[in-house]
């Protein structure tokens, strides 16, 4: 049996609280002026994942409503369930946003930054302008890489919608396969009775012939 779509859906609600929690602890890294590249590299790649599955939630829930898998009332269910992970997505968006004005505007620069030989003589500003330009570079990189994971996945439900469909034309031909051969069965006992009943008759017909040849020797006998 597959996920089904409220399966789906706790993934995605679960995604949502790890972020938030990975989000806690990047804004607590950035105040105390630790290196937050890795961690703000994965948090990325984690909301891009979680704003797709987002979106396939909705699309999924579209077309069951359209194909009427589903009624009016669990319709409307999940449609609030999609809108409170929708708000759960611009409480995660708004809080990376925050943290990461907050360490601008508290001139919080990355260690990793000051101690770098190349950073050596450049002012706090020209630091975090390079800090800047590093996380717009990451966030390019990540980009790219969420674009590639976006295409397998879609590569997959692709797959799977394939699948789908090539299993209901096999259940289609085995049902018609079913029939056909109900079908013959029928036409073989049919073929049967006759059979039978031209045997019978056939037995009745040489019955017939013994006694007209048995008549014709007695009336001959007589004769004689």
């Amino acid at each position: 049996m597959g996920v089904t779509w409220v399966e789906e859906y706790q993934a995605v609600e679960r995604t949502g609280d790890n972020i938030m929690e990975r989000i806690t602890e990047r804004n607590r890294i950035l105040s105390a002026g630790g290196d937050a590249l890795k961690i703000t590299a994965e948090i990325r790649v984690s909301q891009n994942n979680f704003n797709f599955d987002l979106n396939a939630l909705q699309r999924e829930l579209k077309k069951d409503k359209d194909a009427k898998n589903i009624s009016p009332k669990e319709y409307e269910r999940r449609t609030n369930m999609l809108n409170e992970a929708k708000i759960r997505k611009e409480q995660i968006t708004k809080a990376f946003e925050e943290g990461t004005k907050s360490s601008f505007r508290g001139g919080v620069v990355n260690r990793a930054y000051e101690e770098n030989e190349r950073t050596q003589g450049y002012s706090n500003s020209e630091l975090m302008q390079q800090h800047r330009s590093a996380i717009e570079e990451q966030d390019q990189g990540l980009s790219r890489i969420s674009e590639i994971v976006k295409r397998q996945k879609q590569i997959g439900l692709a797959m799977g919608d394939e699948i789908d469909g090539q299993n209901e034309l096999l259940d289609e031909i085995q049902e018609k396969t079913d029939a056909t051969n109900s079908r013959i069965t029928r036409q073989n006992r049919a073929i049967g009775h006759v059979s039978s009943r031209e045997g019978s008759l056939c037995g009745y017909w040489i019955t017939i012939l013994i006694l007209f040849v048995a008549i014709i020797a007695v009336i001959m006998w007589k004769i004689a």
